[in-house]
């Protein structure tokens, strides 16, 4: 499998805002002409990729580490380095070009040494270099696409991906990169990246129907990190917010899904991408029947989050296009629409 750019994470920690940094990479990356596909490693149970198929190190032109003191202890990010520059070596041995394709962030606090086989870190211009400024991490936690800072983050790593992409890095066979060592990384501080899960103790009772809400996200699993962005914007906004994942993987029909969404509120916000329309080898008779008046009654709003073609049942619902604006303008895009499909109703804030 071939990726564009990788990013290397410790897996257990932080993996949503890990996830989010990444996807908003993405994002701005797709926002002109590139057509890039990127992989995370999360731990299993969370985000858009959890265990990417082949080896992004040994295949990407580009690799993002979100580094931390935690990143310079963890074995699994000691090999993605040891890959990668591996990579870069070999390339500059030939080209006699050295390329900037390792794209070190300061994600978090590095308080501790670098490990010395590293060297020295060209940090992306445009971002703080640790000791000298708030962490990209605090900048998401704290502000998110709120943060100017953290725009301007996100654009600064973009950008470098960009021009890494234009360089021709050649991939190591599988073969190579297995015979490459950690280049820092201790087994007291490397994460499980594929975590045993831990045993059921407590009997599995009944699910308790959960309360109505303002809006329903409906997404696949592929699109949890969007859902979250999504439901963390409306959720500041003041909306009670749901996600109601759509596990067409399993077998789940799109009208079940559509069922199910709206046994949680009324007014559903469906998340198009490529992996939503993954399903369309399910009969396209049982969507529309499933959809019944839905193009018209106003309850389900088409958020486009990926660039793929809708199919024609729902091209009578205007849908809100994300892909072409950066992470301001996806806020702002979004914000007003919601507003406009589904005004907030008043709430009742006096005491009993």
């Amino acid at each position: 499998m071939d990726y564009d750019f990788f990013t290397s994470h410790v897996a257990d920690r932080d993996p949503k805002w890990a996830a989010r940094f990444h996807d908003d990479v993405e994002a701005e990356l797709r926002r002109g002409p590139m057509r890039v596909r990127g992989a995370i490693r999360l731990q299993p149970t969370f985000g858009p990729v959890q265990s990417p198929d082949g080896d992004p190190p040994a295949q990407a032109r580009a690799m993002i580490a979100l580094c931390s003191d935690d990143y310079f202890e963890d074995l699994d990010c000691g090999r993605d380095w040891a890959v990668f520059t591996d990579r870069l070596r070999r390339h500059e041995s030939i080209v006699g070009v050295f390329a900037p394709n390792l794209i070190a962030v300061p994600w978090n606090r590095i308080e501790r040494p670098i490990p010395g086989p590293v060297g020295r870190i060209d940090w992306p211009a445009g971002i703080a270099s640790p000791g000298r400024g708030q962490s990209v991490f605090d900048m998401l936690r704290l502000g998110g696409i709120r943060d100017l800072g953290y725009v301007r983050a996100v654009r600064a790593v973009a950008d470098r991906v960009a021009a890494a992409l234009r360089v021709r890095l050649a991939p190591l066979t599988a073969a190579e990169a297995a015979e490459m060592a950690p280049m820092f990384g201790s087994h007291e501080g490397s994460s499980r990246t594929m975590p045993e899960p831990m045993p059921r103790r407590l009997p599995i009772l009944e699910p308790v129907p959960p309360a109505r809400t303002d809006l329903v996200i409906s997404y696949v699993g592929n699109d949890l990190a969007w859902a979250d962005w999504v439901s963390e914007v409306l959720t500041f906004e003041d909306y009670r917010v749901s996600l109601s994942r759509w596990d067409w993987s399993a077998g789940e029909s799109f009208g079940k899904a559509m069922a199910r969404a709206r046994l949680l509120g009324e007014h559903v916000l469906a998340l198009f991408s490529e992996h939503y329309f993954e399903a369309r080898r399910l009969a396209m008779d049982e969507w529309e029947e499933a959809l019944g008046d839905g193009d018209n009654d106003g309850r389900l709003l088409p958020i486009v989050i990926g660039h793929t073609q809708v199919p024609s049942m729902f091209r009578g619902v205007p849908p809100v296009d994300l892909t072409e604006a950066d992470a301001l303008g996806q806020r702002d895009l979004l914000v007003a629409a919601v507003q406009r499909f589904a005004p907030l109703p008043a709430r009742n804030t006096g005491s009993s």
